[in-house]
Formats: structure tokens, sequence, C-alpha cells
């Protein structure tokens, strides 16, 4: 973490995602996290080095932390997350017998970079079980690459699943019973996790995104090229054309959603009530409706929005106020709890 002559302390997360990057600053103040900053700039899909580290360096620029240490994420359907059980080992040799795994069980540890976090001591007291994350090696260096391009200094590098997790269970708060279903839309793909206190992180990247809901926006409304306004709301009949011509991702959404929560109640929790939330480019904001409709639920998804939930107290006056984009920063705000 940076500290300044003067100032406090910030805690700054960046999220390198499709179309944007997104850049988050929190500081501690006393007992209570604040938000001090807030920036986004668009990045095209397709972009080479210097207009990616741009739009980085844009984006920090936009926040107040230019020359701040920052915290970052690599994500994508090759980084792999899982549960490990392992015999009883100390805690500084976790790592060695996770890499052996990986050695033994994927090839050559050489391409991946792994890591490891202590969960919780096994059902028998001769093992414990750990969170394994493995990430191939290129990718790691080529976000360091960007990031360092753009000036920033990388003091933690995360992964996008876990980052969106730390973030929407500091929102909620969730309580012992529940367990934390966490669908984050992007602009081409989205991630879904589910978590409780009796199982480990479960992650699955989903080929749908905001992109696909626009595409079918602008075949119902007949229109060259579309791009919603964020947060925009539709009347009663163009909702109900909006809602039929994107019938068919809502269900594919909610299918994915209904077999992941099967499967990690089969396997680890039967018991836990899901808490279904929301986050991302949700840029119609009934999309929390029609899932909950397809999954029988009484309410919306909870919408996770750190500018609701935290104090906001932006270093400029010139930031402007983020209104219905505010859960499309929810990885840099899971990115920046990571180092207040």
């Amino acid at each position: 973490m940076a500290f300044k002559l003067f100032g406090r302390p910030k805690a700054v997360g960046v999220d390198v995602g499709a179309g944007s990057v997104k850049v988050l600053a929190l500081e501690r103040r006393r007992s209570e996290l604040v938000i001090t900053g807030h920036g986004m700039a668009p990045m095209e899909t397709v972009s080479g080095p210097q207009q990616a580290s741009q739009a980085v360096h844009a984006a920090l620029a936009a926040a107040g932390a230019d020359g701040e240490t920052v915290v970052a994420a690599v994500g994508g359907p090759d980084v792999v997350i899982r549960q490990v059980t392992l015999p009883p080992v100390a805690p500084g040799k976790m790592l060695s017998a996770v890499e052996f795994q990986h050695r033994w069980g994927m090839g050559d540890a050489g391409e991946a970079v792994v890591d490891v976090q202590p969960l919780r001591a096994g059902r028998e007291a001769a093992s414990s079980e750990v969170l394994s994350v493995s990430i191939p090696k290129a990718r790691v260096d080529e976000r360091l690459r960007l990031l360092q391009q753009a000036g920033a200094s990388v003091q933690i590098l995360d992964v996008e699943p876990l980052a969106l997790l730390n973030g929407a269970l500091h929102l909620t708060g969730m309580e012992a019973g529940e367990l934390m279903v966490l669908l984050t839309v992007g602009r081409h793909t989205s991630v879904l996790c589910l978590f409780s206190e009796q199982g480990p992180v479960v992650a699955r990247y989903l080929d749908l995104g905001a992109e696909a809901f626009n595409d079918r926006l602008r075949a119902a409304f007949k229109l060259s090229s579309y791009q919603p306004q964020v947060g925009q709301t539709l009347d009663g009949d163009q909702a109900q054309r909006a809602e039929t011509a994107c019938r068919d991702i809502i269900d594919r959404m909610a299918e994915d959603i209904r077999l992941s929560l099967t499967f990690y109640r089969t396997e680890y929790d039967r018991e836990s009530l899901p808490r279904y939330t929301l986050g991302g480019s949700v840029d119609l904001p009934q999309i929390g409706r029609w899932l909950a409709d397809r999954l029988g639920l009484g309410a919306p998804l909870e919408l996770m929005d750190p500018f609701r939930a935290v104090e906001v107290k932006a270093s400029s006056m010139l930031q402007p106020d983020v209104g219905p984009a505010g859960p499309q920063y929810l990885q840099a705000f899971g990115l920046a709890l990571r180092a207040v």
C-alpha cells in the first residue's frame, strides 16, 4: 500500500474488463470504509498494448489514484479454483504440496502459477482442506506487463471470481446458514460464483453477457445499433418486447444457476438457504426481475452496488455520480478490500 506524506493511504482496485477499465479507491477512516475515488475508461475488446495501458492510466487518473499501489485480477475459464484435501503438513509447506499435485495431475507446473489458502481442518484429524488456485503463467505475465506499462505498481494479483465474491460478501454481510449465489454479468461472458461456510468456492464462466442482450434488443426494436443507457427503464409495451426478445438468454442463465446450485447442494451443503445476488453490466434493471421469475423467487436478485452500501467521499469534485452504473464496480471494490 502506498503511504503519502499528507493524507491517508488508499487501497486501489483495478478491474481490467472487456469493454472498459474500472478503478475504485477505498480508505478506512476509523472503523468505516469510505470510497474516495472512482474512474472508468472505455477499452475496445481488441486493443493493442498501448491503447489498453492508456485506458488503465485514464481510469486511475479519474479515480485520483495515479502513483498508488494497486490490486488487480486475472480471470477466465482457464483459471482453476478447487478445494484440495492434503495430509497433515505445516502451513509453510502447503504450497509445495499443492504444486506437486498440480505437476502430477495437470502437467508442467512451470506453465502455471499456483497459490493456496488454508480453509479448515478436514473431517478427519489427519487431513486439512485448502483452496488451490492455478492460473496460466502467460495470463499473469500479460496482466502484470499491462499494469506496469500504465505506470501502476501491483501489490496483489487476485483471481476474478474470488474478487467478485469478496465484494459481494462484504456488501451483503452474509450470515451463517446462507449460501451465496452471485451472478456477475460481463460484456461477453458472465461469472457465476457459489459459496457457503459449509463448502468451497465454486465458479463457472457462462458464454453469455451484456452484448447478447444488446444484440436481441437491436433486433427487437429494429435498430442498426443499440447502446443502452445504463439503468434505463422501459414502458409496459417496450418491457414486454424486450423480455420476449431476451427470453432464451434469461432461460439459459437461470438453468445454469439451477444446475450449479443443485450440484453445490448435493456435494457440499444441503441445508444453507440460497441468497441470490447480481452485479456487473446490468444495463437493464429488469434482468434481476426476469431471472427471479425464471427461478421462482418472490423478489428480484439483490443488486451488488458498492456506492449504495459504502459512504462516498470522492477526492475530486469533478468525479461524476456513477448512478446506476455502480454494480459494474463490484470487482474493483472486491479487489480494493484486499488492501484495506
